[in-house]
């Protein structure tokens, strides 16, 4: 599962880099006395906005407003999970424009009804929006909430004891080059017996660019030399060539 994690990583970052709008999502959030808490989701930001959708501008901690002053609830800065205006009180619904953060996937067993096994992350909501495949049940379904105890809400049942699998946020024709993906990985580590071949690798950068094409490519540009080619004649070195 380690090696799949990577996988998708891997292609979430090649991705992430030339096309970030497959990625890009927003949430509404409630300030509590000016603290707006950043969705588990959260990967980078794009845009904050106030409850007028006009735009909200970072500050730095030496910009901070001065004792006696109101500051501005246009002004914010970064604090761990949270984003803070520089004045205080505010409780309006903001809008923040975000890029998905690369999420795990998880796979077992339920460890009890609706409940996912003890791999999974203890993170609330953080598989929201996800999809989870019941395996026995044969059924599939949007996860729409997710709890600190592993426990998803879905249109589906998860029967206990059942074989689920969580679906990768990256768009479908990607998602087939996870395993492939991951077996160059496995084959790559130090006490694997058996190494990828040259042939190997060079199929699967070419099914990349042929997936990325068909789904993301801005068609302005050539695919391959977007991820082959400074622009110079030289191997990017970007993972997709060389990893």
């Amino acid at each position: 599962m380690s090696q799949i994690n990577r996988a998708q990583r891997h292609i979430y970052d090649l991705v992430m880099i030339r096309t970030p709008e497959v990625f890009l999502s927003y949430a509404d959030i409630v300030g509590v006395d000016s603290v707006y808490a950043l969705p588990a989701t959260f990967g980078t930001l794009k845009i904050f906005t106030d409850d007028n959708y006009r735009k909200v501008h970072r500050i730095e901690a030496d910009q901070l407003k001065l004792k006696l002053s109101t500051g501005s609830d246009r002004l914010y800065y970064r604090k761990g999970p949270d984003l803070i205006l520089d004045k205080a009180g505010i409780t309006a619904t903001y809008r923040l424009w975000y890029y998905k953060l690369c999420r795990n996937l998880n796979a077992g067993k339920a460890s009890a009804t609706d409940t996912l096994a003890t791999t999974a992350s203890v993170t609330a909501d953080y598989y929201n929006e996800m999809w989870i495949e019941d395996i026995t049940g044969v059924q599939a379904a949007e996860i729409t909430d997710y709890s600190t105890g592993r426990e998803i809400t879905s249109a589906i049942t998860l029967a206990n004891n059942s074989y689920y699998g969580i679906v990768s946020d990256l768009p479908e024709p990607l998602c087939q080059l996870i395993a492939p993906k991951a077996v160059i990985y496995i084959k790559q580590t130090p006490q694997a017996i058996e190494k990828p071949t040259a042939q190997e690798i060079n199929a699967w950068n070419q099914d990349f660019i042929a997936a990325y094409g068909a789904v993301c490519a801005n068609l302005d540009a050539s695919v391959s030399e977007m991820f082959t080619d400074f622009g110079f004649g030289q191997p990017l070195g970007m993972g997709i060539v060389n990893n």
